[in-house]
């Protein structure tokens, strides 16, 4: 029993990551509808673009840090090598303030080109300018998360994370708010920028406000980062007198260690996401030069899809990301161990919860997608009721090319989704004009685009997976069980949703009610079918609630 438990603490580690995750989402949805109602569509195409940039930088300087850090620490941690995982940390600090001051300084002063010339949006660069010095601060951050992470302990991180966003709401809309009079007072004075109109000015200011608060957020979560390793120190030095291997590596080897884990980390995490910031200029550039849309109406679409769409289908993903994070140290430690059974084990667990999310989710979006963003966002247009349609497809490919990433990451195959991204990456590239000359698609061949792209990464990483650990996927319990329980779900809450709204209820009360009938319809349906066992229930937080409760009526 002790076994099982630890072969699932990173279900366990990873819910809360995932907990957070979820509240961390939750939040930002609530901050982002007055945020959306300041900026409009063309103040979030300023806003999107401005991160678009910012999150390509980050990927380049921070975002594999994390990961990096939490593999190599996991690694000593299993070999018992204590002090060569305290001066790990010490060396990745370095390396990471490096990191961040350079591409910084970067971001503030190339904003006006990036934004310019690179992606046709000349009022990004404010917003952009406002988020250069995050990147120092998050470069940081992400050396003392994987720190902890690698210890296999997330609750820092889970802390840290909400914070961090309750910061960044707060700040977001009440810069955005401000900032927007503070323009408006400039154009009073006539101290407008010449040659930008009057309402892009003001909306270039709003989105500069709306991105002051993501610099917050990360400074308070660094904070409370310290905080914890400092309150952590004392037992950090007394590990590090119980270190018997005798090892101790030079800090010319420690870097070694990190630059070449965290390059290949950073090469294929970047080629993985970096298809959002290829996809604005591609789309933009197409739209105006050679089929010559409407600007505006171009700025607005992108508005659409970057902080409506994208905004609500990477909560679900956020959920693979959580576990991804969890699931990498222990990988390693069993992998080191050589116990390649729990190595299986834990990657069709983490398959199985992973898609378990994901479907209902997804359906949950196309189902309810129009109604929901009337509610959040005040838009229940057919474009964006159409857009949410295809939300299934895209939680599902992307949640499952980021588990299987850090599936292969966790068992030393950190130069296979490199490759495999980079594939997708050349046929998506290919794929999105194509979509949109020959086929005339417009905003739909972006989002076409990357689902192909989720889709293309994680049947590669599936043939990667099986020829290096000789593992088959359980095809029914990690794909048709939950995705079947998914549609059963899905299709009784659109008629739930329906029956609500024909008694003249509001679309607000019509959308909770029929999302809290579906958190119940899943579960109810996922333990009656076994696709979710009692095993499996009592390896998330609360599950011995949970199992005693189903029991009692008799579901279990």
């Amino acid at each position: 029993m002790k076994h099982e438990e630890k072969r699932n603490s990173f279900i366990i580690q990873g819910s809360i990551l995932a907990f957070a995750g979820i509240l961390v989402r939750v939040i930002g949805l609530i901050y982002r509808i007055p945020l959306t109602r300041i900026l409009g569509d063309t103040g979030n195409d300023y806003y999107g673009t401005a991160y678009d940039i910012y999150n390509v930088l980050i990927l380049l300087s921070s975002q594999s840090m994390p990961l990096a850090v939490s593999k190599i620490v996991s690694e000593k941690l299993e070999k018992k090598e204590y002090k060569n995982m305290h001066k790990v940390f010490k060396g990745a600090l370095f390396y990471a303030l490096f990191l961040g001051i350079l591409f910084g300084a970067f971001a503030f002063f190339g904003a006006d080109w990036l934004a310019a010339t690179a992606l046709k949006t000349p009022p990004a660069a404010r917003a952009l300018k406002v988020l250069a010095p995050t990147i120092t601060v998050v470069c940081v951050l992400g050396v003392f998360r994987g720190y902890f992470q690698g210890m296999g302990n997330m609750v820092p991180t889970a802390i840290s994370q909400i914070f961090e966003q309750i910061a960044n709401a707060v700040v977001s809309v009440l810069a955005a708010y401000e900032l927007g009079i503070y323009a408006l007072s400039l154009i009073q004075m006539n101290r407008a920028d010449s040659g930008i109109p009057v309402q892009n000015f003001r909306l270039s200011w709003s989105a500069a406000g709306g991105t002051l608060g993501t610099f917050t957020g990360a400074l308070i979560a660094l904070l409370i980062m310290i905080f914890f390793f400092f309150r952590k120190n004392g037992s950090i030095k007394l590990q590090m007198q119980t270190d018997c291997t005798g090892r101790t590596d030079s800090y010319s080897t420690i870097t070694k260690s990190i630059v070449f884990t965290v390059t290949p980390v950073l090469i294929s995490t970047t080629i993985y996401n970096i298809s959002n910031l290829l996809d604005n200029p591609i789309f933009k550039n197409i739209s105006v030069s050679i089929l010559h849309i409407d600007r505006q109406w171009m700025s607005a679409s992108w508005g659409m899809y970057s902080q409506k769409y994208r905004v609500l289908t990477t909560m679900p993903i956020a959920i693979a990301a959580a576990l991804s994070t969890a699931i990498v140290p222990s990988l390693v430690r069993s992998f080191i161990a050589n116990d390649k059974d729990v190595v299986r084990s834990k990657i069709t667990l983490a398959l199985k919860f992973s898609m378990m999310i994901a479907f209902p989710c997804g359906i949950g979006l196309s189902v309810l997608g129009g109604p929901i963003n009337g509610l959040l966002f005040g838009d229940q247009s057919i474009h964006i009721s159409k857009m949410m349609l295809f939300s299934v497809l895209t939680v599902v490919a992307f949640s499952l090319s980021t588990i299987s990433n850090a599936i292969l990451q966790g068992i030393d195959r950190l130069k296979v989704p490199i490759k495999n991204s980079a594939i997708s990456l050349i046929l998506h590239v290919i794929l999105l004009p194509i979509l949109m000359l020959v086929f005339h698609m417009n905003i739909y061949a972006v989002v076409i685009g990357d689902i192909l792209f989720g889709l293309t990464v994680s049947i590669l990483n599936a043939y990667s997976i099986r020829k290096y650990m000789d593992y088959h996927q359980d095809m029914m319990n990690i794909f048709l069980k939950p995705g079947l329980c998914a549609v059963i779900m899905g299709g009784a809450v659109y008629l739930i949703y329906r029956f609500v709204f024909l008694l003249f209820l509001p679309n607000s009360i019509a959308v909770l009610l029929s999302i809290g009938c579906a958190v119940v319809i899943y579960g109810m349906v996922l333990i009656k079918t076994g696709t979710l066992t009692a095993e499996e229930l009592l390896s998330i937080p609360k599950g011995s609630v949970l199992v005693k409760i189903c029991k009692k009526i008799h579901l279990l």
